[in-house]
């Protein structure tokens, strides 16, 4: 009987995955809304004889086909097809685990589990296509910005110094992210409320400032940042560069700061829970874009007593500890966003070839919808039985007051 039932899984699984190919293949067919896919990724027992395929609408000749780039050992190979010869190559079927296919309006995400579990996710993007053939790379910030000669990044002939190339990277992938979490305000022409949590000596905050400046957007801006020294030189900065009355900085602690309206928040590499306190802060802000990059995780470690038996080999192992506490605050971050009403997401930043923190958590706030409060209310039940499994109580659940929140039924 368990054969049978096993047969009848495996079916309703395989059912299930057909019409997933068939939903990616159409959407990568309709070449006016189709902005990217990538696959990549290894499934168990396969073996894909590229480590990773790119797709894109391209222009050629006034016909709009697909460009195909074959990534691995021996290099890129890139072929221009039309949709159908495409979808005749069944690359889906080659080994692949993870399909990311992206248009204006939505971003479909799947992964095959190890035991061909399949995972679908479907969120919000406000995205364009590129059907340029010959595709010069996108830069938001040229090299010669007098943004990036103020701050230090280049010097004063416009070229990147050497030392912050890894910096300017960080710039640019961060400015995509922001460029692409911009639909849950796009549409209002009010001056854009923006706030950086912990902005250091604000490479981001006068890079994202910019970015608004160059699309005609009216900006307000504050930076916070705990060290005096650290605000006097921004603001030094900001007088040079004529923008003074546009964006200021103040001396506080995340934790101390005032709850204000804003729009959007950013908190890049707050230290332990100030990731935390700038999370909470952005939700009592009631924001609609949350953007913060986590750093030196070390509250959850200090709680967990108690290992769950399945990781018992994980923990024998000092670094494999470290990383999967680490993933767990911000997997148990990213649940508490999803319960009080935001779409979160959790991806890398950067590559870890530039930094070891390298990942993003995104939320977008969502509007009200008929199966919100179902939702919020699994997402909420599932965070807390993470929670009973290790014995934790995460930073962020204290400062938002979650043990409050009833579970509905």
């Amino acid at each position: 009987m368990a054969m049978a039932n096993n047969s009848r899984e495996d079916v309703s699984a395989n059912a299930e995955w057909i019409l997933v190919q068939e939903e990616i293949y159409r959407r990568i067919s309709e070449t006016h809304s189709f902005v990217r896919a990538v696959f990549s990724g290894r499934r168990r027992n396969h073996q894909p004889h590229f480590d990773r395929i790119d797709v894109r609408p391209v222009r050629i000749k006034d016909e709009l086909k697909v460009q195909v780039e074959f990534r691995g050992s021996d290099g890129v190979i890139t072929k221009n097809l039309f949709s159908n010869e495409f979808s005749e190559l069944a690359l889906l079927d080659s080994g692949f685990s993870h399909f990311l296919v992206e248009n204006r309006a939505e971003r479909l995400e799947v992964r095959l589990g190890k035991k061909g579990q399949l995972f679908r996710k479907l969120s919000r993007t406000n995205l364009e296509p590129e059907y340029e053939h010959d595709k010069k790379k996108k830069r938001f910030l040229e090299e010669r910005d007098p943004y990036l000669i103020a701050v230090g990044i280049s010097d004063s002939e416009g070229r990147i110094k050497p030392s912050m190339r890894d910096k300017y990277l960080q710039v640019e992938e961060f400015l995509k992210i922001l460029e692409t979490s911009m639909s849950a305000i796009a549409e209002s022409q009010d001056p854009i409320r923006i706030i950086d949590l912990g902005c250091g000596h604000a490479y981001l905050t006068f890079a994202a400032f910019r970015f608004f400046q160059l699309k005609n957007r009216s900006v307000n801006f504050i930076g916070v940042d705990v060290k005096s020294k650290t605000r006097e030189r921004n603001e030094e900065i900001a007088k040079g560069l004529g923008i003074a009355s546009e964006i200021s900085f103040v001396n506080s602690a995340i934790a101390e700061y005032p709850v204000l309206e804003v729009d959007v928040v950013i908190a890049l590499h707050a230290c332990d829970t100030a990731t935390d306190d700038a999370l909470s802060w952005a939700v009592k802000a009631n924001a609609k874009v949350i953007l913060a990059a986590p750093c030196c995780h070390h509250n959850l470690h200090q709680q967990i007593k108690e290992k769950p038996d399945a990781l018992i080999q994980v923990f024998q192992h000092g670094i494999l500890a470290v990383r999967q506490v680490d993933l767990l605050t911000d997997a148990l971050r990213a649940a508490i966003l999803e319960v009080v009403g935001f779409s979160a997401d959790v991806f890398e930043f950067v590559s870890g070839d530039h930094t070891a923190r390298n990942l993003m958590v995104r939320a977008i706030c969502v509007s009200a919808e008929s199966n919100a409060e179902r939702r919020k209310a699994d997402k909420l039940r599932e965070y807390r039985h993470t929670c009973a499994l290790w014995g934790i109580k995460p930073a962020m659940e204290e400062r938002l007051e979650l043990g409050g929140i009833p579970l509905s039924d």
